[in-house]
């Protein structure tokens, strides 16, 4: 029955630790870019769209390359969530410092996802 292991290598696939923190990921940042944006408004297009990738991309990459796989998927899970949730903070109060020394909102965006995104992948790979 090859449809049957067919069927079993895409479970498989779908259930590994690592398809699911990236799938976590996805489903935390497309709401938490969206709310970035509603709240900061119309100038911030780019400002949401570099937080979606810190977080969709960036902290899937952060625990697959520098952090020790969990025994457990749902350790994974809390791991990306919390994650996600520190980088959101980190990025929304980089954005405001940004705009509050006076930079428009796109450059505070870039600043914020640069420090956000490099500074984390450089501190995770130092430790």
């Amino acid at each position: 029955m090859p449809s049957t292991n067919r069927l079993a290598g895409v479970y498989a696939w779908v259930t590994d630790q690592r398809q699911v923190t990236i799938l976590v990921a996805i489903l935390v940042a497309l709401p938490t870019a969206y709310a970035f944006h509603a709240t900061f408004g119309g100038d911030t297009t780019g400002g949401g769209f570099l937080l979606l990738m810190t977080l969709a991309v960036g902290v899937p990459t952060a625990y697959d390359t520098h952090w020790p796989a969990y025994d457990r998927t749902w350790q994974a899970v809390g791991w990306v969530f919390a994650a996600c949730v520190v980088a959101t903070v980190e990025f929304v109060g980089l954005y405001l410092v940004g705009t509050a020394l006076g930079l428009a909102p796109i450059p505070a965006a870039i600043g914020a996802f640069l420090v956000t995104y490099l500074g984390t992948f450089a501190w995770l790979a130092s430790r």
